[in-house]
């Protein structure tokens, strides 16, 4: 709906442009044309190259994608994409310049996706919101679908990764806090006890090393050998 309301918003500024002023509307409806319209596939290719720079290094593109025009009627269109490690947006200026945003795995709170009417002309909505105090989130409409499909699966994957971590962190805090393994007990089984458990942890994150298993799976591996303890 939102970018039914854009369209409908753009058509009738410029028609009451051209109603009021005739040959100057004219004009400066051409002017916004040639701004928008003219050379739109290379800026795209700068905006792209321009993400792929903020790269950090080992940091791969996942997927990415460019904001469907009717959302952009009077700026740059919106270059999204998701990485292996945090979600980068690159919003840019009808007269040049840009601004970056971005948010790590690790904040992420929750993602929503919301299809627009006609799909095919306005896409879908992105929305991420960040655990971090005064972030304001990073909210993308105009999506094209098929691609926001693919972001929303990779940051629902990463939340509940994230989410897992965290618990997992917060018990082995608790068990630090409240004394950790009883490691050498008298008859020695204590002893024993811990290095098995250093081999099981050993052998998982073998596992992990080796990509067998996601960081994920390894936490959880890790949580059930010292819940045993």
């Amino acid at each position: 709906m939102k970018g039914v309301i854009s369209l409908l918003q753009a058509i009738g500024i410029w028609l009451l442009i051209v109603v009021l002023s005739l040959g100057v509307g004219t004009i400066a409806l051409a002017v916004w044309a040639a701004l928008v319209f003219l050379g739109a596939d290379e800026r795209a290719d700068k905006a792209n190259a321009t993400l792929d720079k903020t790269l950090m290094t080992g940091e791969t593109v996942i997927t990415r994608a460019l904001q469907h025009r009717v959302f952009a009627l009077f700026s740059r269109r919106t270059a999204i994409a998701i990485t292996s490690s945090r979600i980068l947006v690159v919003r840019r200026g009808l007269l040049g310049g840009f601004k970056m945003a971005d948010m790590q795995w690790k904040d992420l709170k929750d993602v929503r996706l919301e299809q627009n009417i006609l799909d095919t002309l306005c896409g879908s909505n992105l929305a991420f919101d960040s655990l971090l105090a005064g972030h304001p989130g990073i909210v993308v409409d105009g999506v094209p679908s098929e691609a926001a499909s693919g972001m929303y699966a990779k940051a629902q994957y990463e939340e509940q990764a994230w989410e897992e971590k965290r618990r997992v962190r917060g018990l082995e805090e608790t068990r630090a806090a409240s004394g950790g393994v009883m490691i050498g007990g008298g008859d020695g089984t204590g002893g024993a006890g811990a290095d098995r458990m250093v081999e099981e942890i050993r052998k998982a994150k073998e596992l992990l090393d080796s990509g067998a298993v996601s960081d994920a799976e390894f936490q959880e591996m890790k949580a059930k050998i010292l819940g045993r303890a």
